[in-house]
C-alpha cells in the first residue's frame, strides 16, 4: 500500500557502530569468561582472538553483501541473493531462533545478577526485563538506540576498569598455560563465539540507516575491532588478577576478579555494570530479531502480519511475537548450553551467507565484473565458510543435534508456506521471490 507507514532512516554511522559494539560487548564477556578460562586456561585471550578471526572473515562477507543488499533480515536476504529463496529462508530462520534463545539466556543472566544483589527471584526479574525492553523496542528505533548507546558506554567503562585494575598485575601469571591443549582452546573458541554475536545484527538496521551502503560496512568493522581489543585485554587482565582456576569456579568471574584486587565495593560495582550489559544485549536482540521477522515478511517468506508497522514506525506484531517466544525460552537457564546451541545455529547461518557471497563472487569473476585480480577475492568468503564450519564442529553434540532439528523444522515450515501460497497465486510467495 502506498500510504502504509514504513521504517524511518534516522541512524548514522556512530550510533550504528555503538549499537553493534553494544550487542557484541554484552553478556558474553561478563558471563562466559569463566567458562572460557576453564577450557583454555591462561590462554583464554587466544580463544577470543581465534573467535575474532572467524567473526572478522564473516564480517567482511556481511560488509560486502550489505553494499549489495542493504535490507533488513540480512541472513535471509544475503543468502537468497546467491543461493535462492529456500536457502535464504533457512539462513534467516536459523538466525531468528538463535537470537530469541540468546535473548532468553541473557535475560536469565540478568536475573541471576539481580537476584544476588536484591534477592528477587531470577525468573521474575528476567520476565519483567523482557516486558520492559519489549515496550522500549516497540516505542521506536531512536529510543532504543539512545538507550543502547548509554548502556554501551556503561558496559565498556566496566571492561576498561577491569583492564586498568589488572594492568599492574600483567606477567604475574602464565598467559600461555593451556591445561587441555589446543583442543581446549578450540572448544573455548567455539563457546566464546557467542560473545561476538552482534556484528551480524547491524544488517537488521539497514532500512533505518541514512546511508546503509556506505555506513553499514564501516559500522561493522568498527564494532568488531573495538570489541576484539576489549575482549583480549580483559581476558589478559582477568587471568592476571586471579588466575584461570578461580575464574573457572566463579559464577560472577569479572566481579570476583575485581573484588580480589580492590575489595567488595569493586565487586558490587562490576555486578551493577553487568546488569547494564545484559540488559543492553537483550534490548538489541529484541530489536534485531523483530526486524528479521519484518524483513522476511516483506519478502513474503513469512506471514504478512509480521510486517505490519505501527504508528511508532516499528514492527509491532513482530515485537509481540518475539516477546512471547522469548518468555517461553526463559526455561532454558544454562548459559553455557544455550550459548553452544546459539553458536551452532548462528555459525550455520553464517556459513550460508559466506557460501552465498562466494557464489556471487564467482559469478562476477566469470562476467569480469570485478576490478583487478578477480579470483583471489573469492578466497575470502571460502576461508570464512571453512572457519565457520570448523568452529561449529567444536560445539557440543547436543547443540549440533538441536541446531539440525531447528533447521529441519524451518524447511518444513517453508515448504508448508510455499504450498499454501501456491494455491493462491495472487498472494503467493512465488509472485514475490525470484
Amino acid at each position: 500500500m502506498p500510504n502504509e507507514p514504513g521504517l524511518k532512516r534516522r541512524i548514522g554511522l556512530w550510533p550504528a557502530a555503538l549499537s553493534g559494539t553494544g550487542i557484541i560487548v554484552g553478556a558474553g564477556i561478563y558471563a562466559l569468561i569463566g567458562e572460557v578460562a576453564g577450557q583454555a586456561g591462561g590462554a583464554a585471550w587466544l580463544a577470543f582472538l581465534i573467535a575474532a578471526g572467524v567473526a572478522g572473515l564473516t564480517g567482511a562477507s556481511y560488509a560486502s553483501m550489505g553494499r549489495r543488499v542493504p535490507k533488513d533480515s540480512p541472513e535471509f536476504n544475503y543468502t537468497k541473493a546467491g543461493l535462492g529463496p529456500t536457502a535464504g529462508f533457512a539462513g534467516g530462520w536459523m538466525m531468528i531462533w538463535a537470537d530469541m534463545v540468546s535473548a532468553a539466556a541473557v535475560a536469565l543472566g540478568f536475573g541471576g545478577y539481580f537476584q544476588v544483589l536484591t534477592g528477587v527471584p531470577l525468573l521474575l526479574s528476567a520476565m519483567v526485563l523482557i516486558a520492559v525492553l519489549s515496550l522500549v523496542a516497540w516505542s521506536g528505533i531512536q529510543e532504543s538506540v539512545a538507550i543502547t548507546a548509554v548502556l554501551t558506554v556503561v558496559e565498556i567503562s566496566g571492561l576498561l576498569a577491569v583492564i586498568a585494575i589488572g594492568l599492574p598485575h600483567w606477567g604475574e601469571r602464565s598467559l600461555v598455560e593451556a591445561p587441555n591443549g589446543f583442543g581446549g582452546i578450540w572448544g573455548a573458541s567455539a563457546l566464546v563465539f557467542f560473545a561476538y554475536l552482534g556484528f551480524d545484527e547491524l544488517g537488521n538496521l539497514a532500512e533505518e540507516m541514512r546511508s546503509p551502503e556506505r555506513d553499514l560496512p564501516r559500522a561493522l568493522t568498527l564494532a568488531v575491532a573495538i570489541s576484539t581489543a576489549l575482549y583480549v585485554l580483559v581476558a589478559v587482565s582477568a587471568v592476571s588478577l586471579v588466575g584461570w582456576q578461580v575464574l573457572d569456579a566463579s559464577q560472577a568471574p569479572l566481579a570476583d576478579a575485581v573484588q580480589a584486587a580492590v575489595g567488595p565495593a569493586g565487586g558490587i560495582t562490576l555486578a551493577l555494570i553487568a546488569l547494564a550489559a545484559t540488559a543492553n544485549t537483550v534490548l538489541l536482540l529484541l530489536v534485531s530479531v523483530s526486524r528479521s521477522l519484518y524483513g522476511m515478511s516483506k519478502a513474503d517468506a513469512l506471514p504478512k502480519a509480521l510486517g505490519r508497522i505501527g504508528r511508532r514506525h516499528t514492527p509491532w506484531v513482530s515485537t509481540i511475537i518475539v516477546w512471547v517466544f522469548v518468555n517461553l525460552f526463559l526455561s532454558l537457564g544454562d548459559l553455557s548450553v544455550v550459548a553452544q546451541i546459539s553458536n551452532f545455529t548462528t555459525l550455520s547461518s553464517f556459513s550460508m551467507v559466506n557460501l552465498s557471497f562466494a557464489v556471487i563472487m564467482v559469478r562476477e569473476a566469470k562476467k569480469g565484473g570485478l576490478r583487478g585480480a578477480s579470483w583471489p577475492r573469492v578466497l575470502q568468503p571460502v576461508l570464512a565458510l571453512a572457519a565457520c564450519i570448523w568452529l561449529a564442529l567444536g560445539t557440543s553434540f547436543l547443540a549440533i543435534g538441536l541446531g539440525l532439528l531447528i533447521a529441519f523444522a524451518g524447511l518444513m515450515v517453508n515448504s508448508f508456506l510455499r504450498s499454501r501460497r501456491a494455491k493462491n497465486p495472487n498472494r503467493g510467495l512465488e509472485r514475490r521471490l525470484p
